[in-house]
């Protein structure tokens, strides 16, 4: 690939993310890939005992199967936020709550 080619590359990128970011569709993008991506970034035992992810703000909120996983959770909740910002390279969620 020549340089030009790798320069046009580059400007749809960044008119494609400055699209999305007009549009407000980047934050929309951002939680869904959250939601998607929920059982590789926390595993399928606690992926099968969690359920209702969504968001208010930038808080992903998650129902837990159990007490006993929801204290778990809480125990793990800055860990799980360190995954979630490494797996869809974006630092956006400020707090998991967990019922």
């Amino acid at each position: 690939m020549n340089l030009e080619s790798e320069d046009n590359i580059k400007s749809i990128s960044e008119a494609l993310n400055a699209f999305l970011k007009n549009n407000g569709l980047d934050d929309k993008i951002r939680k869904a890939k959250v939601i998607a991506l929920w059982k590789d970034i926390v595993g399928p035992h606690i992926a099968k005992n969690t359920y209702n992810l969504r968001f208010e703000a930038n808080k992903l909120i998650v129902n837990v199967a159990s007490d006993a996983l929801k204290n778990e959770l809480i125990f793990m909740k800055n860990q799980i936020i360190k995954n979630i910002h490494q797996t869809i390279k974006d630092e956006f969620i400020e707090d998991i709550i967990f019922y």
